[in-house]
């Protein structure tokens, strides 16, 4: 009994000999003088960290989608962290967030006063025209001036449409660049089980999303917007199937979101701590082998703790980008939505209540897209910080 513990003892020797680079490599190679080469934060091998994690993919959808004058980048950031001169700033993201909040708003600024007029003019005719004698008169005006505001609002929709059908697409794309290599980082660090419960559960959250949100829930909130101006025309005929569309839209990503999140919570919880709980024991066995124990528990934590901080990197890292990616998306969809809500409050008292009603509709399509994009990058963030920040607490 005896002899098989000492000869499975040395064979894990020779397993992490074989997979982790000497100890003279962490400690500093010796120059042509004989004195110690200082290395940065992590040395020797683990200066090649682009070799191990394949970033470059993650990068080029980045700067596929964002262009190379966005101003971050996925990898220099990761060496940055690496080398430990990384710097977060709220300052500078609240400053663009402004930036870009402004330029939305003068961007819709003309189209909404061009709405507003429309509104204006439908109520002149609806409540002035039987003064001069001609209901009828008044009522095709009304009809007339209600198609130009529909053409005003469809193209502002449509615009809105496909700046969250373009963010959701990029989204994707970036998480499935993304997904490989941050699920090789909690490799490093020694979670085998959690990263490859972590690839699968993303390759199912991204086609769920895929499938559902951008084949039933943005089409969906398309056909709601134009239920709802066609029953404006049509004596409210399409009410409830206008309110059932929108609770089921409201309701389907609600459910989406807490059904990924919480399988995610829940192998949050459970998978680091069995990866621990086997690291432990490998850990311990090779630690009590004679004369070479101590040097491979102090070279087995130095890389431990190497990989928790390139795993920590690169997810902090994709939190930025899809920060980054999803912003300027999500404030033109809030311009969007504010703007015609605002629209229809200022009109209502002067306006007829069909247009009143148009504008509503238009800003709760707003809404709903605004949702779809927000709970789908809200999801992937939850996801990464949840992997992260529980694979770092059983270290």
């Amino acid at each position: 009994m005896k002899r098989w513990r000492t000869v499975s003892g040395f064979t894990l020797l020779i397993l992490f000999l074989c997979l982790f680079p000497a100890p003279e490599v962490l400690a500093g190679k010796k120059d042509d003088a004989g004195g110690s080469k200082e290395e940065p934060m992590l040395a020797g091998d683990l200066m090649d960290w682009e070799d191990t994690i394949p970033l470059e993919e993650a990068q080029k959808a980045f700067e596929n989608i964002q262009g190379t004058d966005s101003g971050f980048s996925l990898t220099e950031y990761v060496e940055e962290v690496i080398n430990g001169k990384a710097e977060f700033s709220l300052a500078s993201i609240w400053q663009e967030s402004m930036e870009q909040l402004g330029e939305q708003f003068e961007s819709q600024r003309a189209v909404i006063f061009r709405i507003l007029a429309l509104g204006l003019m439908a109520g002149v005719f609806m409540n002035f025209s039987g003064t001069i004698g001609n209901s009828e008169l008044g009522e095709t005006g009304f009809y007339l001036t209600f198609l130009l505001l529909f053409a005003t609002l469809s193209a502002g929709f449509y615009t809105a449409y496909s700046v969250a059908g373009e963010a959701m697409g990029n989204l994707l794309d970036f998480m499935r660049a993304l997904v490989p290599a941050f699920s090789l980082t909690l490799c490093l660090g020694m979670g085998t089980g959690t990263s490859i419960a972590y690839y699968e559960t993303m390759l199912i959250a991204i086609s769920m999303l895929e499938m559902v949100t951008v084949h039933i829930f943005l089409p969906g909130v398309q056909v709601y917007f134009l239920l709802s101006m066609i029953n404006q025309l049509a004596d409210n005929r399409f009410s409830r199937m206008a309110e059932l569309i929108k609770s089921f839209l409201q309701a389907g990503i609600k459910i989406l979101f807490a059904v990924l999140i919480g399988y995610q919570g829940i192998q949050g919880m459970l998978l680091p701590v069995m990866d621990k709980v086997k690291n432990n024991a490998m850990l311990q066995t090779a630690k009590g082998l004679p004369g070479v124990g101590n040097t491979f528990g102090g070279v087995a934590d130095t890389l431990l703790g190497s990989g928790m901080l390139i795993k920590s990197a690169v997810g902090v890292g994709g939190l930025i980008c899809i920060v980054v990616m999803c912003l300027y998306p999500l404030l033109k969809l809030l311009i969007f939505t504010l703007l015609h809500r605002a629209g229809g409050a200022i009109v209502q008292p002067v306006s007829d209540k069909r247009v009143v009603a148009a504008l509503q509709a238009a800003a709760e399509s707003g809404k709903l897209m605004l949702g779809c994009l927000f709970a789908g990058a809200l999801m992937f963030l939850i996801s990464i910080a949840i992997v992260v920040v529980s694979t770092n607490l059983v270290a």
